[in-house]
């Protein structure tokens, strides 16, 4: 049986991101994945932004988050020599006259240093922008498909990367001092299951409340359309290369599969079509589910009576920012070189 320092189950961005944090403390890891093509991190469009929802909002801990994940992806991207994360103008719209009045009431207070405008120019033969907007710093977007496959690729090179599917209740088994999973031939000091939305069935964790929800994505071709920054009105639109974009994001509470539907499909374009002054076509139509927690912060943390079976999960749609702060986090309590805070604890939850 291959001894090991830990297994981490799941190789989305909470998964990938604590295998890379322990790696970096010397730990040997075997990440252990079903390689679903539809997954949360899959299809994430890893969007970053300082100012969020409808009441514009400050990102929570924007600040140690940002500075967190610049230095975390410059090192995954120097190990790994690709491009992953890239800082983009980024541009929202006021919906209406009430949106625009409450930036106004903020942006000398809770939003100063954030943005820039109102009143920020976009082409008026492109978009729709009556009530102006405001430009957004810092503000960017992970490449999470890329990163998730470079990162898969140094794993396996590595031999600690496997594709199968574990029965948390059967196949994990307790022995002194860590686990075994004697159907994979794996023994280790811990295992952490970083399991999304399929984490809902995991036995060891019935105590988790989540607030889960199916997000839908699109992919357009839009003829004429030059566009290089991010732009949110209702619905987010992002430029991959040439005319081509994404635009999301649905939020749905009660159909939680990964199946794309013909009512996410007219919703998403019915925004655009408010939007966007230009016709589009749609190529491509995803969807998955949100890994979000009920009071929507990133959770971390360890079995109250197991030590040795971890939890990380939570990240909702703000992976990309709140991964590599929360993963360092958790990896320094795993070796022994740090602790959890209160407020991403799982203990919060299960005590």
């Amino acid at each position: 049986m291959d001894s090991v320092d830990f297994i981490v189950v799941g190789q989305g961005i909470a998964g990938t991101t604590l295998a890379w944090a322990l790696r970096w403390r010397g730990a040997r890891v075997v990440v252990i994945d079903r390689a679903e093509a539809a997954t949360a991190s899959r299809v994430a469009a890893g969007l970053i932004t300082p100012v969020t929802g409808q009441r514009l909002a400050k990102t929570w801990r924007l600040e140690p988050l940002w500075a967190a994940a610049r230095a975390f992806y410059a090192r995954v991207e120097a190990e790994t020599q690709s491009s992953l994360l890239s800082e983009l103008e980024t541009v929202r719209l006021f919906q209406d006259t009430t949106e625009r009045a409450a930036f106004v009431a903020r942006v000398d207070t809770i939003l100063k240093g954030l943005v820039s405008g109102p009143d920020v120019p976009v082409n008026a033969t492109w978009f729709d922008a009556p009530h102006g907007g405001f430009a957004m710093v810092p503000a960017g977007r992970l490449d999470v498909a890329r990163y998730l496959q470079v990162s898969r690729d140094v794993f396996a090179r590595d031999g600690g990367y496997f594709v199968g599917e574990i029965d948390p209740e059967r196949d994990v088994e307790l022995v002194a001092g860590g686990v075994r999973l004697p159907r994979f031939g794996i023994a280790a000091r811990g295992i952490v299951f970083c399991q999304g939305f399929s984490a809902v069935s995991n036995p060891w964790f019935p105590r988790v409340p989540y607030n889960f929800a199916k997000g839908e994505i699109l992919t357009l071709r839009v003829p004429g359309l030059a566009e290089s920054r991010t732009i949110h009105r209702g619905v987010w639109f992002l430029p991959i290369g040439g005319e081509t974009y994404l635009a999301g994001a649905t939020y749905e509470r009660d159909a939680l599969d990964c199946e794309p539907t013909p009512k996410g499909r007219e919703e998403l374009s019915a925004r655009l079509r408010s939007l966007l002054r230009l016709p589009f076509d749609v190529t491509g139509h995803v969807a998955a589910v949100r890994p979000i927690v009920q009071d929507q912060r990133p959770t971390i943390g360890v079995h109250p009576d197991h030590p040795q079976i971890g939890y990380f999960n939570g990240l909702g749609s703000k992976g990309s920012l709140q991964a590599p702060f929360v993963a360092s986090q958790f990896a320094d309590f795993l070796t022994a070189n740090g602790t959890i805070e209160r407020e991403i604890d799982l203990a919060r939850m299960t005590r």
